[in-house]
């Protein structure tokens, strides 16, 4: 949702994401630790 009012990933944007969701970073870190890979549902 803080793309609708920063669409960059600014300083504007990361204080935005400071003020709403203060802990971002560690659910970003953790998000980055997943392995994704590629799956054939055909």
């Amino acid at each position: 949702m803080v793309h609708l009012l920063e669409r960059h990933h600014n300083d504007k944007f990361t204080a935005y994401m400071d003020q709403f969701m203060p802990q971002w970073r560690c659910y970003r870190d953790e998000l980055n630790q997943f392995i994704l890979n590629h799956a054939d549902w055909s």
